[in-house]
């Protein structure tokens, strides 16, 4: 029974391995094989508009970046929904972040490859 219990344990926690919540920026991340991703700002997180960039390791036509950023202390507030990257030309992820006000916000971040999601995770900030 107990070595049931720890294979079921092991499943439930490779099944949520693709999650990274409190991303660092600058450090690369893992998308798929050969291919990694890391996130910086522009400038310093600011009450605003902020850009934020990612950069993959390899050029790829075929990844898509996805943002949804908010406030946890007051959810749905400050929502932004499901909102694309824009490429630069360098084929760098670029988005504009609104904070609205100073406090503690969360940028959940998703990549996909056709139409599959490849990576989810979020990034935790204080303004």
């Amino acid at each position: 029974m107990k070595s049931l219990f720890v294979a079921l344990f092991l499943t439930v926690l490779t099944a949520f391995s693709a999650r990274a919540d409190g991303l660092k920026a600058k450090t690369d991340i893992a998308l798929t094989d050969g291919v990694s991703f890391n996130y910086s700002f522009v400038e310093k997180p600011k009450v605003g508009d902020v850009i934020m960039k990612i950069k993959l390791s390899k050029p790829s036509d075929s990844i898509q970046a996805f943002a949804e950023y908010d406030m946890p202390s007051m959810r749905g507030h400050h929502a932004s929904g499901k909102v694309a990257f824009k490429r630069n030309r360098a084929g760098d992820f670029v988005l504009p972040i609104h904070f609205a006000m100073p406090g503690d916000w969360e940028i959940k971040l998703t990549f996909e490859q056709d139409g599959k999601e490849l990576f989810a995770g979020a990034v935790e900030l204080n303004i």
